[in-house]
């Protein structure tokens, strides 16, 4: 919420099998709401919750190649560019690469 208007959403969808204690971390901020921290700060909280209270080890998160913005904001939250997946995403009909982004836990960092 941003004065009292839902803004976006943000979520860590858990893994499983030998990825367990892991997370993708998922988020979308409406366009009226683009540049007012919401999305830095919402990922911040996010994975402090996820490593602090949820047990996680690793939080990864893929970004369309066009999308630097977002890649800025998780930079900003310390997650490290891990590789580039070449032309592994469609969008709007259209072949995209994908940016891997992860952080792990700071005690096992």
């Amino acid at each position: 919420m941003y004065n009292e208007e839902l803004c976006g959403v943000i979520s860590l969808i858990f893994q499983d099998d030998v990825y367990t204690n892991s997370a993708e971390i998922g988020y979308w901020i409406g366009e009226p709401f683009w540049g007012k921290g919401i999305a830095t700060k919402a990922i911040a909280l996010i994975t402090k919750y996820g490593f602090e209270n949820l047990g996680l080890r690793r939080i990864f998160a893929g970004v369309f190649e066009f999308n630097v913005i977002s890649m800025k904001v998780l930079e900003k939250n310390g997650y490290q560019k891990e590789g580039i997946f070449k032309k592994s995403v469609i969008k709007n009909d259209r072949i995209w690469d994908e940016h891997r982004y992860y952080r792990v836990h700071p005690d096992i960092a």
